[in-house]
């Protein structure tokens, strides 16, 4: 039989363990591939903890490690791992080094846990390939260091798939129990998570070596289990009526005024083409037919295959759906196409090795030439200074910026107040910003024009009879009327953000009274 198409064990039995020379100088170069990933997720790590420690949180972030200041059995916009680890690591510090401290670990297990799954399914070597083309990916470099759900459900998913492959070589009854946990907390993690579902079906469906499970009651049961661990989410949105389903299928599923089908096409290719990377988005689609012309005889490639098809089409098919989508949505579906890739990359010969090496080194070239430039960015207003039609509002680090001024103004004006004053905005992301740059004294509140987190935690409305200081931005323009009808807001005070004389935003901070109490 071919050691391609052996049984994963197999195959792995047959794998080069030592780096042949060449690959990396040999002063440095490692014994066998998995110390060589070893080193690389750990510089990996290294680098995402530099950045993760050179900025302040991104205004979505601040939202997401609000929410840990009330603890609940789910949340709005998200399940609650995202919050419920926040909580954890705030007991240690604050700061945005501890909100990032847990992406940053969640990033390790899941370099390690792809590293582990590349290895099964092909060889050491594709174990190193993978988590190197990870490196190379930037949704999976800044999801690494950003606290985001997608942080935490990278790891469970790779994990998930882990013990889907499990089901082929182990016959303990239990397996399926411990694939229905990791889905149930994967499930706390984001909604995504119930494609595991589907997915795991299709895989033992089609798989001659896993397909016995389906006569034994514990693969149903694992179901059970899921079910079990994601109550609490479901607990939750019965009480509040839905709320989270709505958001996600009902109320978030347009899209913008006039925007055609093509254009939302376009919207959503353009933005994953970014995000995954100009050469290794055509490479991963490369491999996604790969995969499926070898699904037949390969078990590997079929599992792949399973594990990426349904959860691609589903979600690409939903953001171009919804108006708000974001790119970081598919990237569970894209991490089969990320060890099919290193797979290709270990067993290739002839024109498609040198093809598949090719576009993988023009893409490490090309991401650490970007990091540099970023990192440079990050140091000096020099390179934005210098760009003719650079866009404060398009470059992520401007909103990491300037909240220490924002906290000063709003603690200002709230001392003028009187101390019964509290704050508000009229956006769900500044205002999670806002409460956590005033550590919610005066107390946030967000009467956003969208339903929010705050809504959930009685801060939607302030109370009509105490004085606001309203706060918004260019970036977040919003109508102080609307927003507090009981209330007359006096002149604007500006809050300018600047980085040596680079004007990046204004936000805008402004006295709110009591109707009641402004003479007729």
């Amino acid at each position: 039989m071919n050691v391609a198409t052996k049984h994963p064990i197999e195959r792995l039995r047959h794998a080069p363990a030592v780096l042949p020379a060449g690959i990396v100088p040999s002063a440095i170069a490692p014994a066998t591939w998995t110390e060589g990933a070893a080193i690389l997720i750990m510089a990996l790590t290294a680098v995402r903890w530099a950045v993760a420690t050179a900025t302040g949180l991104s205004d979505t972030e601040a939202y997401y490690a609000s929410w840990s200041r009330v603890l609940a059995l789910s949340y709005y916009d998200h399940p609650p791992l995202v919050a419920w680890s926040n909580w954890l690591f705030s007991r240690l510090g604050g700061g945005a080094a501890w909100v990032r401290l847990g992406p940053v670990l969640y990033a390790v297990a899941f370099d390690a846990l792809l590293y582990r799954l590349a290895s099964r399914l092909f060889s050491p070597r594709a174990g190193f390939f993978a988590v190197a083309i990870v490196a190379a990916t930037p949704v999976f470099f800044f999801t690494g260091f950003l606290l985001n759900p997608e942080a935490l459900l990278a790891p469970l998913w790779v994990l998930f798939l882990l013990l889907l492959v499990d089901l082929q070589d182990h016959d303990d009854w239990w397996r399926p129990l411990g694939i229905g946990a990791v889905v149930g907390v994967a499930f706390l993690a984001k909604y995504t998570a119930i494609l595991a579902l589907p997915v795991a079906l299709l895989a033992v469906t089609t798989s001659t070596e896993s397909r016995r499970w389906l006569r034994r009651p514990s693969f149903y049961f694992g179901g059970v289990v899921a079910l079990a661990i994601a109550s609490p989410v479901v607990a939750w949105n019965a009480v509040h009526h839905w709320p989270s389903l709505q958001l996600h299928l009902s109320d978030r599923m347009s899209r913008a005024a006039g925007e055609s089908l093509a254009a939302a096409l376009w919207r959503v290719g353009s933005a994953q083409l970014l995000y995954f990377h100009p050469l290794m988005l055509p490479s991963f689609a490369g491999v996604l037919g790969y995969a499926l012309w070898h699904a037949r005889r390969d078990a590997r490639y079929r599992l792949l295959a399973v594990a990426s098809v349904p959860v691609l089409a589903f979600l690409l098919t939903m953001m171009v759906r919804a108006g708000d989508s974001e790119p970081h949505w598919t990237m569970v579906g894209y991490v089969p196409l990320i060890v099919g890739a290193a797979g290709v990359l270990d067993e290739s010969t002839g024109a498609l090795q040198r093809v598949g090496r090719w576009a993988f080194g023009a893409s490490l070239v090309v991401s650490a030439a970007v990091l540099a430039v970023y990192a440079f960015h990050l140091r000096s207003p020099a390179l934005a200074k210098a760009l003719p039609d650079y866009d404060p509002a398009a470059d992520p680090l401007t909103e990491t910026l300037g909240w220490d001024r924002v906290a000063a103004g709003v603690a200002a004006h709230a001392s003028r107040l009187g101390p019964g004053a509290v704050a508000a905005g009229a956006h769900n992301v500044l205002c999670g910003h806002l409460q956590l740059a005033v550590d919610d004294a005066p107390h946030v509140y967000c009467p956003s024009p969208r339903r929010t987190e705050f809504d959930f935690i009685a801060r939607r409305s302030p109370p009509a009879d105490v004085p606001v200081v309203f706060v918004d931005s260019d970036r977040y323009p919003a109508d102080a009327v609307v927003a507090l009808p009981d209330h007359t807001c006096g002149p604007v005070d500006e809050v300018t953000v600047d980085r040596a004389g680079l004007v990046l935003g204004r936000y805008h901070v402004r006295d709110c009274v009591p109707r009641s109490e402004v003479a007729p």
